[in-house]
């Protein structure tokens, strides 16, 4: 922030949307202390008289080692763009064990926090009759997966069946995709709630080219970590964005991105086009979060950008097992995102006064701030002694003083 003068609110705190420890679905142990390690071990162990076995201790430090090479993978850094992981069975296994619970953590909080746009996402697929959604560089299907688990502790319609559920997955490797089918297959066989319910249509090619295999109007759109891994043309870019912008339906399109610097401001970068290019209407009620206003991302450059940390005890024996010997046990989950709501089922108008908190509380002498968003530019609210707020956290703002 420069040193000129300027205008900043005064604070009257009405409520704080960061959640407690996130409540995990009842599905979650099931699925990612049974399920998950069984097939890792059925079709990735090295010797066939391992594999129908139950998932073991022993198991957990054979397969250790691919978690930490993978972790070192993930942390270096990646001028020349992620290398193609997925294509080594030994990271492929790395990832399913460890990186996808993390991964769907992240998706699940999200859920949490903005159930009014998956309630917008079952009413389209209720009234279409089929809930389609696209999971564009899907991997296994982590954000599917989560939703899924998400759907079965769910009430939404609870005297009503649910509609046929369509999921169109795209990513650069099969055998990834294959995994994450089968992971699918076993929870819609699992639960009389999906049975018989859920089809999956895989296409082997990059994200952004995925738009032209899409149905015209879908029920939600996720992608995840795409902007952080992978690199692709402006011009086709502009054109996939354009297209899939175009299906995007019910819940709308959400995109979640680590909590890095570079992806959190490519992903503003990414809002203001979108919002200048007219590809949504120029209103808070295009996003179901982060945004409060439809202004210029004040985060899209400089020294900060747009990331939240939320508290999140995951659950899971060998969720646990894998952070401990990575040395870094997971309290919180990081993340940068963006909501956008559809058309036809916008988000509510946020108020104006309302204002999210976008650092830490800073401390200078005596006196404790943090930034809040405001178009163009972070704004500066003073804390009062007492007030306890978080990167986050939503205040409304009734009246400014110029310092």
């Amino acid at each position: 922030m420069n040193s000129t003068k300027r205008s900043h609110p005064q604070p009257s705190i009405l409520r704080s949307n960061l959640p407690p420890a996130s409540p995990f679905p009842p599905a979650w142990a099931w699925f990612l202390d049974e399920v998950v390690p069984q097939w890792v071990k059925e079709h990735y162990s090295p010797k066939d008289s391992w594999k129908k076995k139950p998932f073991s201790l022993q198991d957990a430090r054979f397969f250790s080692q691919g978690v930490e090479e993978l972790s070192e993978l993930f942390t270096e850094e990646r001028p020349q763009g992620m290398p193609p992981y997925f294509q080594h069975p030994k990271y492929r296994s790395s990832y399913l064990l460890y990186f996808l619970p993390l991964q769907m953590a992240k998706f699940l909080t999200l859920f949490q926090q903005n159930e009014n746009a998956l309630a917008a996402a079952l009413d389209h697929g209720m009234k279409t009759g089929h809930l389609r959604i696209a999971d564009l560089g899907a991997g296994p299907g982590t954000a599917s997966l989560a939703f899924l688990l998400w759907l079965l502790q769910n009430q939404w319609y609870p005297e009503k069946e649910l509609p046929l559920i369509e999921l169109y997955w795209s990513d650069i490797n099969k055998d990834i995709l294959k995994d994450g089918q089968a992971l699918v297959d076993q929870i819609a066989n699992s639960f009389p709630k999906t049975r018989g319910k859920i089809s999956i249509q895989i296409e082997v090619v990059p994200w952004w080219k995925a738009s032209s295999y899409l149905p015209h109007s879908l029920s939600l759109i996720f992608l995840g970590h795409i902007l952080n891994e992978s690199h692709k043309p402006r011009r086709e870019s502009e054109l996939n964005w354009s297209n899939l912008l175009k299906r995007a339906d019910g819940g709308g399109v959400l995109m979640v991105e680590p909590a890095t610097r570079k992806s959190s401001q490519t992903l503003s970068s990414l809002r203001d086009q979108f919002l200048e290019s007219s590809w949504i209407e120029n209103s808070s009620s295009s996003f179901w979060g982060p945004c409060l206003h439809s202004g210029a991302c004040p985060l899209s450059q400089g020294r900060d950008w747009c990331h939240f940390s939320y508290p999140a005890q995951i659950p899971g024996q060998w969720f646990k097992f894998f952070s401990e010997a990575l040395g870094s046990e997971r309290h919180w989950v990081k993340l940068s995102y963006l909501w956008l709501s559809s058309s036809h089922y916008p988000a509510p108008q946020a108020s104006p006064s309302l204002r999210r908190v976008i650092s830490d509380p800073l401390s200078q002498g005596t006196q404790r701030s943090v930034l809040i968003c405001e178009p163009n530019a972070p704004g500066r609210l003073s804390l009062h002694p007492k007030s306890h707020l978080s990167r986050g956290d939503c205040v409304q703002v009734h009246k400014t003083v110029s310092i």
